[in-house]
């Protein structure tokens, strides 16, 4: 028999949790609010410390990462107390410029590739034609020498006479 999901029992003591830090959050001045959720010192939600709030064993943290219904209550506290949420990168900017300097990077080296790959068959096409004229021009070089053999076989045997 199949054991019974934790998840409902870990969102009902999520929800709960995050009510209370919600409600504490609102009860601040408006002006001084500080967010109320545990958080990292470059500002994201510390998953970890929610986790050891709502009392998950240490194995069951990864919840509140893979499950999505458990993501998006941490998230949307988390929005609205200006922290970043789980998932998000601590500073995109400069993570998007590695990402498009990589991108830009592959298109040159794709670039260079396919020039590279047509020179290379144009090299190949002059190549062959140039085969096939000296194919040619070595096929009528030999027509001749054979056909100096035969006049050469032919005065040493007496058959050609030339008159002058």
């Amino acid at each position: 028999m199949a054991r019974p999901s934790v998840i409902p029992g870990i969102k009902a003591r999520l929800e709960e949790w995050l009510d209370q830090r919600e409600a504490a959050y609102l009860a601040q001045p408006e002006a001084t609010r500080q967010p109320t959720l545990p958080m990292t010192p470059d500002g994201k939600v510390n998953v970890r410390a929610v986790a050891q709030a709502i009392d998950l064993k240490p194995t069951q943290d990864k919840y509140l990462y893979e499950r999505e219904e458990l993501t998006q209550l941490i998230n949307c506290i988390a929005e609205g107390q200006r922290l970043q949420t789980i998932g998000s990168r601590v500073n995109p900017t400069e993570a998007d410029k590695a990402i498009k300097q990589k991108i830009i990077l592959h298109a040159k080296n794709a670039q260079e590739a396919t020039q590279s790959a047509t020179e290379a068959v144009a090299a190949q096409q002059e190549l062959l034609d140039r085969i096939r004229a000296l194919s040619a021009e070595l096929a009528v070089s030999k027509a001749e020498v054979e056909r100096l053999r035969a006049r050469l076989q032919a005065v040493e045997t007496g058959v050609w006479i030339t008159m002058q």
